[in-house]
């Protein structure tokens, strides 16, 4: 089937007489008359389930169809995203070990690395990924390398397919969190990558309604992460499964208009007088625009950044005028957003490294959401007319 038809049928065959739509299945624990039967369960010789922080219906549902968008051989879906990332880390560095990071990474995967990590003895290199000499001399020794399709907040793109060669030629494993673009934009392990991990509650759900994160990759790779996720407890619950993989049945046309809509936002705000840069993957200087374009040749989703010299009170203000735009922390909803990284998602760096990052105080997230593009062009100008 084709990314369209796989977003709709994946992960769920019906049978004649079973509901179209999935139920729910909103069990803890499976009971059974047989040890044998049983044992065979929960060792994973037979199929089924057999306790809830180990398996359901619903959560395997959308693993396999994340698996089946991602091109990979098994799927694992976690509480979250940042526990789907901790569990494909302590997977693929069991014991302390060297990992890269792109150093644009998401701010609580950095403080993950730094504030968990690196006092148990892991080593962290943090590397501009955009610099393939850079990146090559941060794999060298080390057991992980992990990076972003599209990196928050400034939405640049890496040469994934390059970087997936210097990985195999270093023996590095390499996951890319491919939250940003979802699978029907970019589909990194075609371009080289070892892993690909998603916030599910991002565009994969799409309706700002759910928790969740979903890992895919190899059986050995899957099976490993799905050991630590069991004894951490980072398990998904079945509801917000069932929410996930509906969110997922409509994903292929949300990314068609969350990326045109955010491309023309985008290009409306750099001939605003209030606004200074605009980062858009598609808007970039000519090099990195080379990269994103062949990158994500489908679009680029929704996602974007743009600075405000005013800083602060500029900010403010523009949050004050807006009518149809509205300020929350996360993004991929259907509404368009905006968010401030300062105080939401790289709060957990101090001003110096939000600095080093290109993350100033001026610099506001732009999630796009499926509205009518000129509502959201004429919001914006109000919005920013006294900035």
């Amino acid at each position: 089937m084709r990314p369209d038809s796989r977003a709709v049928h994946a992960g769920r065959e019906v049978r004649a007489r079973e509901p179209l739509a999935p139920p729910i299945v909103q069990a803890s624990v499976y009971v059974f008359d047989d040890l044998e039967d049983y044992d065979a369960v929960a060792s994973g010789r037979s199929p089924g389930h057999a306790y809830g922080r180990h398996s359901n219906e619903n959560v395997a549902s959308l693993e396999e169809a994340v698996a089946a968008l991602e091109g990979a051989e098994e799927g694992m879906a976690a509480a979250s995203g940042m526990a789907a990332i901790f569990c494909a880390v302590l997977a693929f560095c069991p014991r302390p070990s060297t990992i890269a990071v792109a150093g644009t990474a998401y701010g609580t995967t950095l403080a993950m690395l730094h504030k968990d990590l690196e006092p148990l003895g892991y080593v962290i290199r943090e590397v501009d990924t955009g610099d393939l000499a850079a990146v090559a001399q941060a794999v060298d020794g080390a057991g992980l390398l992990i990076c972003e399709t599209i990196s928050n907040p400034l939405c640049r793109v890496p040469d994934l397919k390059a970087i997936g060669r210097l990985g195999r030629q270093s023996g590095t494993a390499v996951l890319v969190d491919n939250t940003f673009a979802s699978p029907m934009l970019c589909r990194p392990l075609e371009l080289g990558a070892t892993a690909v991990v998603h916030s599910a509650t991002k565009y994969i759900g799409g309706h700002s309604d759910l928790l969740a994160g979903v890992l895919a990759g190899s059986h050995e790779l899957v099976a490993a992460a799905r050991s630590v996720m069991i004894r951490t407890g980072g398990s998904l619950g079945p509801f917000e499964a069932w929410l996930a993989l509906r969110g997922l049945r409509t994903l292929h046309l949300r990314m068609s208009r969350h990326s045109a809509n955010g491309l023309r936002l985008a290009e409306a705000l750099r001939e605003l007088p209030a606004v200074g840069a605009v980062h858009h993957p598609l808007l970039d200087e000519p090099a990195r625009r080379e990269v994103a374009a062949r990158i994500l040749p489908n679009g680029s989703g929704g996602m974007f950044a743009f600075d405000l010299p005013g800083g602060r009170p500029s900010v403010q203000a523009m949050l004050s005028r807006f009518g149809l735009v509205r300020f929350a922390a996360s993004l991929a909803g259907v509404e368009t957003t905006v968010s401030y990284p300062e105080i939401t998602s790289h709060r957990s760096l101090t001003p110096d490294e939000r600095l080093a990052r290109g993350i100033t105080s001026g610099t506001v997230r732009v999630s796009t959401g499926l509205e009518d593009p000129d509502d959201l062009i004429e919001d914006f100008r109000q919005a920013l007319a006294e900035c």
